[in-house]
C-alpha cells in the first residue's frame, strides 16, 4: 500500500496529538488540528498549494482562538500555590528549635508550616517561645520575641 498525501497529514496530526500529551503547551494541539483539517482537504483531492493554505489558515485560527481559551481555563493556572509570603509578616509563631544565629539553628511553626528562622538582633530564642515575624528573606524568617 502506498502512502498518499492525506495519510501523511493524518499521521502528522496523530504525532502532534501524542507530543501534546507529553509537552502540554497547547501549541502542538493547534498544529495537530490544522494537520487534521489539511488531511481532510487532501483526501478531497485539493492540490498541495491549497493544502498548505488550509494548514496555515487553520494553524492561525486555532492558535488565535483555541490557545487563549485553553490557557485561561487550564487547571494548572488556577491551582498554583500562593508565593506571596508578605502576608505572614506581623503574625505570631512558636519556636520549635532554639534560634541561635551562631550555631545556625532555628525553626518556627507558622501557619501550619515549618520555617527556618533567625532572630532580629542575633539573640538566642528558646524553644517553645512565641515570636513575631518581622521580615522574610527568601526562605528565612526574621523574628523577635514577644
Amino acid at each position: 500500500m502506498e502512502l498518499e498525501l492525506w495519510h501523511i497529514w493524518l499521521l502528522l496530526a496523530v504525532g502532534l496529538f501524542v507530543i501534546e500529551i507529553f509537552i502540554s503547551n497547547f501549541v502542538s494541539v493547534c498544529y495537530g488540528i490544522a494537520s487534521l483539517m489539511t488531511g481532510i482537504v487532501a483526501y478531497w483531492g485539493f492540490l498541495i498549494p491549497e493544502q498548505l493554505l488550509v494548514f496555515i489558515a487553520c494553524s492561525a485560527i486555532s492558535l488565535l482562538l483555541l490557545k487563549p481559551y485553553i490557557t485561561k481555563h487550564s487547571i494548572s493556572k488556577r491551582y498554583q500555590p500562593n508565593n506571596d509570603h508578605k502576608n505572614l509578616i506581623g503574625k505570631e509563631a512558636i519556636v520549635m528549635e532554639e534560634i541561635n544565629d551562631r550555631k545556625n539553628t532555628g525553626r518556627i511553626v507558622l501557619s501550619g508550616s515549618t520555617w527556618k528562622a533567625k532572630s532580629q538582633f542575633g539573640e538566642i530564642i528558646a524553644k517553645d517561645s512565641f515570636v513575631k515575624v518581622l521580615n522574610i528573606d527568601y526562605s528565612i524568617i526574621i523574628v523577635k520575641t514577644i
